[in-house]
């Protein structure tokens, strides 16, 4: 394949994904960094001349970066329905309770320093000290507006809930089942 035609589908490639991704961004499916950190890398691998479609393995390095950025909830648990087998009434109240504890927070924010770039580390360590305090009540929404998380997702609404990475959602379930983190600790034991 000729060097113009091989450039000429890059950029096409190129300007394909990033239309995605700002209409993605537009009806709120992803974050506004989000869309900024695809563009960045994708335009960076075709402006080095290392992005080649063509070849599997940049294939499926660019395809890695737009399932991690742009379907941030594929894979995703929900949290709530792991909830109602606890609390049918109100599975909110079950995550609120699992968000009180400081040990949560910290793995959250272990998650998030591993897998997320843009996470707010200083509003991590204010939340830790918030979360001392027997009166302060952390929701989902909350950290994830504070922190800038991605590993945990909040809608409202009719179709709302809390879905987490499955990182998040086995910890989750580990706090609400004792015969469940028994069995997932006997794994590794």
């Amino acid at each position: 394949m000729e060097q113009a035609s091989q450039s000429e589908l890059l950029w096409a490639y190129a300007i394909t994904r990033d239309e995605y991704a700002k209409r993605l961004s537009e009806k709120s499916l992803i974050k506004t960094e989000y869309l900024e950190f695809i563009r960045d890398r994708i335009f960076e691998l075709i402006n080095r001349g290392e992005a080649n479609i063509h070849d599997p393995k940049e294939k499926q390095q660019l395809q890695a970066v737009v399932e991690k950025y742009l379907y941030p909830e594929v894979g995703y648990i929900s949290l709530t329905d792991i909830a109602k087998r606890f609390n049918p009434e109100n599975p909110s109240y079950v995550i609120q309770s699992w968000l009180r504890s400081r040990n949560t927070i910290a793995f959250l924010g272990q998650w998030e320093r591993e897998n997320n770039p843009n996470f707010d580390e200083q509003a991590f360590q204010q939340l830790l000290g918030d979360v001392r305090s027997p009166s302060y009540t952390l929701t989902p929404a909350r950290w994830i507006e504070r922190a800038n998380a991605a590993g945990i997702i909040s809608k409202r609404g009719k179709k709302g809930g809390t879905t987490a990475h499955p990182f998040i959602a086995c910890d989750f379930a580990m706090w609400n089942n004792v015969a469940f983190r028994y069995r997932v600790i006997s794994i590794f034991g």
